[in-house]
């Protein structure tokens, strides 16, 4: 039977991984369907050995996948639930915002901009109380990404 500790290092593995293709270009529909299996097999071990902010973040990364692949229904699912959790748990900082840009990016994608505004001007708010100024930078340039996309 695994450890604990074990079990820790491989579902910080699969999120890494994930990230590996999240951040690949001209994915192939393989490499897509690697990155779903690879965010839910993180989610899965994060629901054995991590704490409620571990989900969450498992959350988060799911919806992030779901708009990577065009699942954009699975996407904004997955946003609204992890936006849902951050308020319940009173989670802030990069928490918080990163609950907002989940959101942007799913309405963004399903072009609805009233929906997409309201949540940019909430994760807009939040990126003034982020602790770490190198954050709050990274938080800005997320966000401009998405309004390229």
């Amino acid at each position: 039977m695994m450890m604990n500790d074990e079990i820790r290092n491989l579902a910080k593995q699969a999120f890494n991984q994930t990230w590996d293709y999240i951040e690949k270009d001209n994915r192939t529909v393989e490499e897509t369907l690697k990155m779903i299996d690879l965010t839910f097999k993180s989610k899965y071990l994060w629901s054995i050995v991590g704490n409620q902010v571990n989900f969450v973040r498992s959350n988060w990364q799911v919806s992030r996948v779901f708009a990577e692949a065009d699942l954009l229904e699975g996407a904004l699912y997955y946003a609204k639930r992890v936006l849902d959790d951050t308020i319940k748990l009173n989670l802030q900082d990069i928490d918080l915002f990163f609950a907002y840009e989940a959101n942007v990016r799913v309405y963004h994608l399903l072009k609805d901009f009233t929906q997409r505004d309201l949540m940019l001007k909430k994760a807009k708010t939040i990126i003034n109380d982020i602790e770490k100024d190198q954050d709050k930078k990274y938080c800005l340039l997320e966000l401009e990404k998405i309004l390229k996309l």
